[in-house]
């Protein structure tokens, strides 16, 4: 089958297009109509435990420094038996998920 390089690509119109062709006949100078909303005490809650989840730094600097300084002078050990149980445990799930 060959395909037929004289068609010519059909353009889609865009999303703003398409609601300001929706509307009909409003226009830009109607004015938007003012919605109060109020927040449950449950979304209050969770909007301020959503702030003091990002005010945790995602990185522990201390841990990362110490980590570092044993590095730097020797002491870091690595134990390569948990490292590769831990790989061959993760394969196994992959496995067990991809079937």
């Amino acid at each position: 089958m060959k395909i037929d390089p004289g068609m010519k690509p059909i353009s889609l119109p865009l999303a703003a297009d398409n609601r300001a062709a929706q509307g009909g006949a409003k226009t830009q100078t109607d004015t938007p109509q003012q919605t109060d909303v109020t927040l449950s005490p449950r979304a209050a809650q969770l909007k301020e435990l959503e702030a003091q989840l990002a005010a945790i730094p995602v990185v522990d600097r201390a841990r990362v420094d110490s980590i570092k300084q044993a590095i730097a002078s020797g002491q870091y050990s690595i134990n390569t038996d948990n490292i590769a149980g831990s790989l061959l445990d993760s394969v196994k799930e992959m496995l067990h998920v991809a079937k």
